[in-house]
């Protein structure tokens, strides 16, 4: 067996923190793979579908000494990570995210999502970095570069294509806590020359909750240069009813863990239709991700859901691959204008 083309390589994926000699697998597959990586099992079957022709997957459980590995390979990512933003390692994904509350879906917008591809690891998907990163503090640097990149990104569709594809970024609880993040954010338009309207900023439930007071300004500073904000994971962190009623946003984001409770084979949709008539009774959007089939789509739908992400409609797309399912859109739509 050679090597082949990168279409034609198998997928290794493992499915915790266990590590594993690049060398055996070399002498498995005799170079025909790559390496993919995760310690989440919704990140193993999101790898999973996006592998699913050519894919070969080793599950390695953890050992006795799982722990002393876990911190050996943590501290690797630590080490590396300056490498990684300098050599442009961290890769930005654009999974697209439909209107359905028309007759026919509208392409509306993308949400931003990193992987890094490690020149020795492979493809390591983001829950095994971004909490870690989280908690040193790297992750400010990693969503300024992903910002960055996503701004970038927007900008060259919007000269190259005419066309106006707002992006969904992560603001992290660190980003929040930083005096200057409307400062950073507003120098991001500026410098690549979009508008605050293209850049919506996700922030997680939880983060609410730190410094509540100090945060609901900031996000209000940020909402007052004319960035979007929602919030992202809701139902995740319990929040108090009659805060939600006082914090500034425009969108909840239904935690894909609710709808796969809600669409498995005992789950029932009563904590969704809760969410959306919050969402009413707030007047904001509400957006579902990890949406995976037909069947799941017409179910948000008839509950009032506004914005849907997932699988029904495409995986996060590399961003040449992006422009493609984008133009392959607006082909569509110039087809039935016709």
């Amino acid at each position: 067996m050679g090597v082949g083309s990168e279409n034609d390589k198998k997928s290794v994926l493992i499915v915790d923190e266990e590590t594993v000699s690049l060398e055996i697998l070399k002498d498995i597959f005799q170079n025909d793979f790559h390496l993919l990586q995760t310690s989440d099992i919704h990140e193993a079957a999101d790898l999973i579908r996006e592998n699913r022709d050519h894919l070969s997957v080793i599950l390695l459980h953890e050992k006795q000494d799982g722990k002393n590995r876990h911190d050996e390979r943590s501290q690797r990512l630590i080490d590396d990570f300056e490498t990684a933003v300098r050599e442009e390692q961290f890769e930005v994904f654009y999974q697209p995210k439909f209107n359905i509350k028309t007759d026919i879906p509208v392409l509306t917008s993308a949400e931003a999502l990193v992987r890094w591809n490690h020149p020795e690891l492979g493809c390591i998907a983001p829950d095994s970095f971004i909490p870690l990163f989280e908690e040193n503090g790297l992750i400010r640097k990693l969503d300024l570069y992903v910002w960055k990149k996503a701004a970038l990104q927007i900008r060259e569709w919007k000269n190259r294509l005419k066309i106006s594809v707002p992006v969904s970024v992560n603001v992290s609880r660190v980003d929040l806590n930083d005096p200057l993040l409307a400062d950073h954010l507003k120098e991001l338009i500026e410098e690549t020359d979009i508008a605050p309207q293209d850049l919506l900023l996700e922030i997680t439930e939880s983060a609410y909750m730190d410094n509540e007071e100090e945060i609901i300004a900031r996000v209000c500073e940020l909402r007052s240069l004319g960035f979007m904000i929602g919030m992202d994971d809701f139902g995740v962190a319990y929040s108090n009813l009659n805060i939600i009623t006082h914090l500034p946003i425009d969108a909840l984001k239904i935690d894909r863990r609710f709808i796969e409770d809600a669409f498995s084979e005992k789950g029932d949709t009563r904590m969704i239709e809760i969410i959306i008539d919050i969402a009413g009774y707030l007047g904001v959007l509400v957006v579902a991700e990890g949406v995976e089939d037909r069947k799941q789509l017409q179910s948000l739908k008839e509950m009032g859901c506004d914005i849907v992400q997932g699988y029904c409609f495409s995986k996060p797309l590399k961003a040449k691959d992006f422009e493609i399912f984008l133009e392959e859109k607006m082909r569509s739509l110039s087809r039935k204008e016709i």
